[in-house]
């Protein structure tokens, strides 16, 4: 003979799978399992793309920017190998490299476009910038060892039909004494390869060798700026401020979050959004789960009774509705993982399966930061869905359930 605990769980899973002289409870169980499945499926692909996000930020757009920069205000900076040796000793400084950027335009017949050029020493960057990464070894080695080279992203090169080993022709304005510009002047670089960073710096980035920046800049000595990486990009405000007391000149003091701290912004604010819609959605399923006990109680009376008048105590019949509302919900996760974690660990592959099919394009990269949706799957997120479904759940079961404890057998068998 079944113990009770077991025969109220055996009783339970009866009447959910058992037919109902009411269809419509079981439509409504139905429709409750199917709410929970659908929520989590749309939480768990929301969530995925946003962890992806947040990756691609920090392994790509934060790989190829500085993490910290100082920018000279009157002269330029004489000294960068001294300032960059003193940041090190600052807790979370990793390196640091020069750089002379210019803005500019650059032409392809009638077309131009603004660019920001930024004049390097190829073999300090690497250890700031993971540029090199995204560039071929052989432009690379052009930059480093051929005066009037320039690396161009691909999204500037597509777009004016510039070919590798042509002449490229940039316009670079000429501010005077009083601030205000002179006529440009025109210079012309050979262009010895792309990079494709997957976002809005492919079409407003290119790299210079520093000696041709100093003479486009007209700086004889120094530099104009130094770039640093940081062990955790995501606490660069405080590092750098922290950096100003080592530096004994004038400069500007930015980091990456000035530029591009709304996109972690947005990112976070989303994330916060979607645990808000998580409470909602699973409650509103949750209701579904308590309408459909409450009928199912009122459908079973006559068996609920029995069940009484057999001695079945009143507890065991309330873990009955309850095991049968948890059953329902668990279904429903089980369902919703399922299908969510499928669709949202290939959620860049079928988003790109749509775009070619439909010959549109989600995210542009002339626009945001990645021209590709990512995503990134993580377990912590699917149970965190899980459990916070189940606890709902459990919570929804128990006026239902223990309305169904206080039945008096007497009054339904009599009728």
């Amino acid at each position: 003979m079944l113990h009770q605990s077991a025969l109220s769980t055996s009783i339970g899973l009866r009447f959910l799978t058992a037919k109902s002289k009411n269809g419509f409870i079981s439509f409504i169980s139905m429709s409750a399992m199917l709410g929970i499945a659908v929520g989590i499926t749309v939480l768990l692909i929301i969530m995925s793309a946003m962890n992806g996000f947040e990756r691609e930020l920090k392994n790509r757009l934060l790989a190829v920017v500085p993490h910290g920069e100082i920018n000279s205000v009157n002269q330029p900076i004489s000294d960068w190998q001294s300032i960059v040796a003193s940041a090190k000793l600052i807790d979370g400084v990793i390196s640091g490299a020069p750089v002379i950027s210019v803005s500019g335009l650059v032409m392809q017949g009638n077309d131009m476009s603004g660019l920001q050029i930024d004049g390097i020493l190829p073999e300090v960057e690497q250890h700031v910038l993971a540029s090199k990464e995204y560039i071929s070894e052989e432009a690379w080695q052009s930059l480093s060892d051929k005066r009037g080279s320039i690396v161009l992203g691909q999204g500037i090169i597509n777009k004016l039909a510039l070919n590798i080993g042509e002449q490229v022709h940039l316009m670079i304005p000429k501010p005077s004494k009083d601030g205000r510009f002179k006529a440009p002047i025109a210079v012309s670089f050979t262009l010895v390869g792309s990079f494709k960073f997957g976002g809005q710096l492919d079409f407003s980035q290119a790299y210079i060798h520093m000696d041709d920046a100093r003479e486009l800049a007209e700086i004889k000595h120094g530099v104009s700026g130094v770039r640093f990486k940081f062990n955790d990009a995501y606490n660069a405000p405080t590092i750098i401020r922290n950096l100003a007391g080592a530096i004994d000149q004038y400069v500007y003091l930015s980091d990456w979050t000035r530029k591009y701290g709304h996109l972690y912004n947005d990112i976070n604010l989303v994330k916060m959004i979607t645990y808000l819609v998580l409470v909602l959605v699973i409650g509103v399923a949750s209701f579904n789960i308590v309408s459909t006990l409450v009928m199912a109680v009122q459908d079973k009376e006559s068996e609920i009774a029995i069940l009484l008048t057999m001695g079945l105590s009143k507890g065991r019949v309330t873990k009955i509705f309850m095991v049968q509302g948890m059953l329902n919900a668990s279904l429903g996760c089980l369902l919703g993982a399922v299908v969510g974690g499928l669709v949202a660990s290939n959620l860049s592959l079928i988003v790109g399966g749509i775009e070619g099919l439909l010959s549109v394009q989600v995210l542009s990269a002339d626009i945001y930061f990645i021209d590709f949706l990512p995503t990134q799957f993580m377990w912590q997120d699917l149970m965190l869905l899980v459990c916070s479904t189940l606890v709902i759940s459990f919570l929804a079961t128990l006026y239902p359930a223990l309305k169904a404890g206080t039945i008096k057998p007497a009054l339904v068998l009599g009728q």
